[in-house]
This record gives C-alpha cells, sequence and structure tokens, in this order.
C-alpha cells in the first residue's frame, strides 16, 4: 500500500486526544450522593463495571475514527507505481502516438475521429507535471527505411498541447507496430523508471496488418511499461476503394491502344451493385464501367485507352463517391515518346541495313527514331547519356571504358540492342562484353553448312517457339491473329498472319541465366532473341549478324518491325504503373548534362527546389515529400525532365476496426504482452484508468465511510450512556 498525500499521516497522532481526555477524565473525582453503603456497593458490583467497558469502547471508536479520517486524508492506494519519497513525484517518460492518416476524417456521433483523438491526447497532457519527458509521435513522423531516426521529447506542456491541435489529417499511412518501433526509441533510452505509452486511432485493419515480409517476435519495450489504446469512433463506414492499378508492360505510342488493368476493393459488409466506375487521360473521361461486388470482395476491370498526344501523359481511375473519399481515385503516369535518340554504333557494313530499317517510317504518327551512327573507336568521344538506346553491332575492339560506358548506361535504366558481328568471337564477347555488363555469357557458334551453286543441299534453322505475349509482338500486326511457322499447318478458324521466319545459316548460342527471358528460340533449341535484365535497363540480345551471310532476316518483311519494336521496346526505361505511396522515398534520375537546381511541383501546385545530386552524367535526387496523392512534376529551369504519381496506401482502406484478438497478436509480435495494455474509450475512462494505473486503486473512499460507520457507532454508544445515567439518577 502506498499514499499519495503521506504527509496526512502526521495528523496519526491526533488519534492520542481521544486517549489523553480518556486518562485525564480517570483523574476527575466525581461526588456521587447516596444514602447507604449498601446502594454504593450495590452501584459497583452492577454499574461500574458497564461504566467502563463504555467508556474502553467509546475510546476505541473515537480513535478509529481519527485514524480513519486521516488514512482517508492521505489517499492510500494499492499495487502503485509512483509511489516516491514524501511529497515527490516520480519522472514519467511518455509516447502519445496519435494516428493522423485520411482514415481519422471519418466521423460518427461524437465528431470528426481525429478531433476526438486530440481531445483525449490533452486530456491525457493534463496527468502530466514539470520533469515529465513526452514524445509526441503521428503516423506521418514514422519513416519507412529510416531507422537511424530519433524522436525528440517535450518538456514544455503548453508547446506539447499547442502540437497536439496543431495535427492535421495526411496521406500517410502507417501500422501501429512501426509507430511503435518509432516510440520504443524514446522508451529504451530514458532512465525514469515509469514509462507509457498512448495509442489514439481508429484501430482499422490497416493499421493492424501483418508485417510483410513477416518480422519475428522481438522485446522492445521494458517490461514495466504500461500501454494505454484509446480506439476512437463507432459508426461503420461504407466503403469501396480504388485498390491497385496495373499497366501491362507495352510500347507506348500515340494512337495506339494501351491497357489499364484496375482492381476494386468493397471494404464494407454490404455488397454494392452497380457502381460506375471510370478512366481518365489528361483530364478527360475515355472509358466506363459499371460492377457489382460482394461484401469484403474485389473485381478486376480491363480498360482501354488511346493517347493522342505525346509527352507525359497523366491519368487516373475514378469510382463514385462514398463515407471515404480519399480512396475513389487512383493515378498514374504513362509517357508516349516523340522521338527516339538512337545511336548505332559499329563498322558501317555491318550496320548497313540496320540503319536503313530505323530510316523507314513504318505509320503515320509512329515514333520516330533519330539516328547516330558511329563505329566503336568514336565512343568514346560521344555523349552517349543524351541517347535512349545504343544499337551495337559486335564487342570486338571495345575498350574497357568504352564497355564501363555502356554498363552505366544500361543500368541507369536505358535500353540496348545487341546484334553480334560477322567475326564474332565467343571468348571475346564473354571478357569484353558479357561479364562486364552483366549479360549471359556465349557458348559457341551454331554454323550451318554454306549453301552449294545450285542452292540444293542447304541446311538453315528457323523459328521454332515465339512468345506472341511479349510486348515486342503485341500491336504488330493490327486486327490480325499471330501464328508460328509450327502453327502454320494446323487449319484456322479464322484468318491468321504467320510470323514468316528467316533461314539462319548461324547463330550464336547464349547460356540463358535466371534473369534472361527468351522471346524467340531456333529449331535447334537456342534462343534467337532474348531480353535481360540489367539494372534499371535491358538489353535485347540477337544471336544473328545483321548480315546476308548469316541469315536471310534483313530481306524478310519481319526485319523492318521487329528492329522498330525492340528499339520502341528497351527504350521504355520507365516502369508505367511504379506504386509509389504517400510517404515514401522516390529515387529520380536524370541524364541532362547541365547540373542546375531541380523544382518539384506537387499536386497542390506548390513548387520547391532540390539540388540533385552528381555521378558522372547522372544525376539523381532521393525525393522524399510526397505526403500528398496525385501527379508531382520535375523540371530542370523550364524543361519538364518527368512525371510520377503517388498514391494511397491500400491498406488505409480496410476501415472495419480489427478485433482485440487481432490487436493483441500484433502487439505480442514486439513484445507487448496483454497485462500491460488498457483500453479506454470515453475521455473520463481514461483519465481515471491513468490515475489507476500510475497510483493503483485508491482507498480513501473506503476510509471514509468506514470512519462516517464509526462516528455513528459512536453516537450511538454515547446516547445510550447517557440515557442510562439519566434513568439511575
Amino acid at each position: 500500500m502506498t499514499f499519495l498525500n503521506p504527509i496526512a499521516l502526521f495528523g496519526l497522532a491526533a488519534a492520542a486526544i481521544p486517549v489523553l481526555l480518556h486518562l485525564l477524565n480517570l483523574r476527575k473525582l466525581r461526588r456521587i450522593e447516596f444514602s447507604t453503603l449498601t446502594f454504593l456497593k450495590e452501584l459497583q458490583r452492577t454499574r461500574i463495571r458497564r461504566l467502563k467497558l463504555r467508556q474502553l469502547l467509546l475510546l476505541v471508536l473515537r480513535t478509529l475514527v481519527v485514524i480513519m479520517l486521516v488514512l482517508a486524508f492521505s489517499r492510500p492506494t494499492l499495487k502503485g507505481t509512483l509511489a516516491g519519497n514524501i511529497g515527490s513525484h516520480a519522472k514519467i517518460t511518455a509516447a502519445l502516438i496519435i494516428d493522423d492518416s485520411y482514415s481519422m476524417t471519418l466521423d460518427d456521433e461524437q465528431g470528426e475521429l481525429l478531433k476526438q483523438a486530440k481531445q483525449m491526447a490533452s486530456a491525457v497532457v493534463d496527468l502530466f507535471q514539470e520533469g515529465d519527458e513526452v514524445t509526441l509521435v503521428r503516423f506521418s513522423d514514422v519513416a519507412r527505411g529510416a531507422p537511424d531516426i530519433q524522436p525528440t521529447t517535450i518538456r514544455d506542456l503548453s508547446l506539447l498541447r499547442q502540437e497536439i491541435g496543431d495535427i492535421r489529417s495526411t496521406a500517410v499511412h502507417r501500422t501501429a507496430e512501426s509507430a511503435l518501433r518509432y516510440a520504443a526509441k524514446l522508451l529504451s533510452s530514458s532512465p525514469d523508471f515509469n514509462k507509457e505509452v498512448y495509442l489514439f486511432s481508429d484501430f482499422q485493419r490497416g493499421v493492424f496488418a501483418d508485417p510483410s515480409p513477416p518480422t519475428p517476435k522481438e522485446d522492445l519495450f521494458p517490461s514495466d511499461a504500461r500501454f494505454f489504446l484509446a480506439p476512437v469512433g463507432e459508426r461503420e463506414a461504407r466503403n469501396v476503394s480504388v485498390e491497385s492499378i496495373a499497366i501491362p508492360m507495352t510500347i507506348f505510342e500515340k494512337n495506339k491502344p494501351f491497357t489499364v488493368n484496375a482492381r476494386f476493393r468493397n471494404n464494407s459488409r454490404t455488397g454494392v451493385r452497380d457502381l460506375v466506375v471510370s478512366l481518365f487521360l489528361d483530364g478527360s473521361r475515355v472509358a466506363q464501367r459499371g460492377v457489382d461486388l460482394q461484401s469484403e470482395g474485389t473485381v478486376d476491370v480491363e480498360f482501354s485507352a488511346v493517347p493522342n498526344s505525346v509527352g507525359f501523359i497523366e491519368g487516373f481511375v475514378e469510382l463514385e463517391d462514398d463515407d471515404f473519399e480519399h480512396d475513389n481515385r487512383r493515378y498514374f503516369v504513362v509517357q508516349i515518346p516523340e522521338r527516339i535518340q538512337v545511336l548505332l554504333i559499329g563498322r558501317p557494313s555491318d550496320t548497313r541495313y540496320l540503319g536503313l530499317a530505323l530510316a523507314t517510317e513504318l505509320s503515320t504518327g509512329a515514333t520516330a527514331f533519330d539516328v547516330k551512327e558511329i563505329t566503336t573507336p568514336q565512343l568514346s568521344s560521344s555523349n552517349i547519356e543524351q541517347s535512349d538506346v545504343v544499337v551495337l553491332v559486335g564487342s570486338q575492339g571495345l575498350s574497357p571504358t568504352q564497355t564501363g560506358q555502356l554498363a552505366s548506361f544500361v543500368r541507369n535504366g536505358h535500353g540496348m540492342v545487341f546484334f553480334p558481328e560477322p567475326s564474332l568471337s565467343p571468348s571475346w564477347f564473354d571478357s569484353a562484353f558479357a561479364r562486364p555488363i552483366g549479360t549471359p555469357p556465349m557458348s559457341g557458334i551454331d554454323r550451318g553448312p554454306a549453301p552449294s551453286v545450285n542452292g540444293q543441299g542447304e541446311s538453315f534453322m528457323e523459328f521454332d517457339q515465339v512468345d506472341l505475349r511479349h510486348p515486342i509482338f503485341r500491336g504488330m500486326f493490327e486486327d490480325q491473329q499471330l501464328r508460328t511457322p509450327e502453327q502454320s499447318s494446323r487449319a484456322a478458324p479464322r484468318p491468321v498472319r504467320s510470323i514468316e521466319s528467316p533461314r539462319v545459316r548461324s547463330a550464336a548460342r547464349y547460356a540463358l541465366t535466371p534473369q534472361s527471358t527468351p522471346i524467340i528460340t531456333l529449331s535447334n533449341g537456342s534462343a534467337f532473341l532474348v531480353e535481360h535484365r540489367v539494372g534499371s535497363g535491358k538489353v535485347l540480345l540477337y544471336a544473328v549478324a545483321p548480315v546476308l551471310e548469316w541469315s536471310d532476316l534483313p530481306r524478310k518483311g519481319l526485319f523492318v518491325p521487329l528492329v522498330h519494336r525492340s528499339v520502341s521496346y528497351v527504350s521504355q526505361h520507365q516502369a508505367p504503373a511504379l506504386e509509389t505511396l504517400a510517404g515514401d522515398d522516390v529515387l529520380l534520375n536524370s541524364t541532362t548534362r547541365s547540373v542546375v537546381p531541380w523544382t518539384i511541383r506537387d499536386p497542390a501546385r506548390i513548387e520547391r527546389t532540390y539540388a540533385p545530386s552528381s555521378s558522372g552524367w547522372l544525376q539523381t535526387l532521393r525525393f522524399s515529400d510526397t505526403d500528398q496523392v496525385g501527379v508531382y512534376s520535375v523540371y530542370a529551369h523550364d524543361a519538364l525532365l518527368q512525371r510520377f504519381a503517388v498514391n494511397l496506401n491500400p491498406q488505409e482502406s480496410k476501415l472495419l476496426r480489427a478485433s482485440t484478438k487481432e490487436i493483441d497478436a500484433s502487439l505480442r509480435q514486439i513484445g507487448i504482452e496483454r497485462s500491460a495494455v488498457r483500453y479506454v474509450q470515453q475521455v473520463q475512462d481514461l483519465v481515471q484508468t491513468v490515475r489507476t494505473s500510475r497510483f493503483g486503486s485508491e482507498l480513501w473512499r473506503h476510509f471514509l465511510v468506514a470512519a462516517l460507520i464509526l462516528a455513528l457507532m459512536e453516537m450511538m454508544v454515547a446516547r445510550t450512556g447517557k440515557k442510562e445515567t439519566l434513568e439511575s439518577r
């Protein structure tokens, strides 16, 4: 047992007053008139003994009344944690964690959820005293991938109240686990004995989502830390969200359709019918559908869009309004190139057919190529960073410096198309090209016999398998179905167009790796065309030299569109459906030679200036101010470098409240046991729960009631004694 007002215990000395009065009364002589000695003896036998017992009982009752009153004023408690020296206050280190995500903008009968959370937090501040250290942690303060950031403590309680009042909702979503990990850094370094953590949130399922990947159980908090969880909000919201957008990899061209796949999720316990969902490009609606969703179900919708302009095109998928509007729209950006800068490297005799193919215009409105032809020795002095794609014929003659240029070019997000030269040496290719750049090595060259004079006895290889789903072939032949030579012999129910295979007399054989994707294979089992990822870029490896000695590919109708599509495909160096979530960092790259500050315009059209870091001809910037959803634009002077989309975390849309079992399991994962957690929902309950946790269960009411009962008993005993005294006279 401890006492919250131990100074009052000095009042126990007052319990001696009834004893002193009793002793003084014993010394006082009273004159009693009596007639005979017989009456005195009778009184002594029958009355004096009862009188003494009554006096002793009154003495005990009066003493207990004084003791009970003194104990009541000293405020005794049971199982308290802040018992200190007399008149002292044990310091407290506390963390106030407030969920400031968009889901806290919902409301119920008591008003906005964030406002309720701030009111409860302010009530807790009133329980702190001078010397206590309090840290205010907003969910949006918790940065992903920044474990070294230390939270700051606040000792000025008035400043703390002001900061709580200034909290506004943001698009940043964080889990309770990440916020508690953030607060654990404060508690682990504090020397104070008393540690408290307060969590104010709507306790939606997304706040207690399982970490991905799963993390091992950890003990982050001291065993004596106390946790107060204050869930706000009672009303269940009706909500359907645009959960994700995926754009299949394709070659983006003006007036050529591309596909947008959107997933919609019903986060409510009731179904939805005839929900209107729409696709917008540059602010104009280009597609619309009606969908039905079951309770807590999902539906996938495929949209088709045709861009009618070039450059960076903004788009979004939108659905009808509901109770939670922040997740009704999801953004994306695609880039439609107007011209592609191509650097063609090789001997003129080897690059002749490639140059003619790149100079050919396939159709009106198709992406054009600006081709610059150089030889291998000229590569060192060329501005390779100004190109979008490098088409390289042969690896012989490449110096280590030139190979390093090509490797950096590809790893930083650009594309390369490689053709072997006629005088190919596999060992030279491996040492001078494959190993430094990171492409598959070459295991040899498959050669067929030279044709005879009359053309008899010629041996060659043909296409065997063609991945028609690859973006290179998607849309190559409009309104026609494709088939391989093997499929050409089969009857088809509708007109199809066969991919005419060239006759391949010689072909390089690549030793493919798990990072390699064969697109076309030959009849001998080797790959004719291989895609390989290197860093952020792509490399397409052809197995034949672009000359007639190796194959008749340059004479086939497939050659020009295949070269065009290959160059266009590897030029798409930025994934169009890059999923950047609010609060995440974005790594921005640029190969502009001028080193100037970048201006980034956020969705609210507020511009801020940043200084990118330079490494050679590559400039990079890690951008972290992504607390708004929408499209951001990056400028160097007035030139637009890039646009990217930031969206709301899908976990923020899971508004249904997590069960106590789910919450306890999540807390147990970081070492918080159920016995250390207290749930409160009202301000009054929170204040009382905190006081009880700090000081234990106060007993002053019980002692006061006991004092009143004893006083009543004393009055009854004293009144009975007076009555008997009067009757005896």
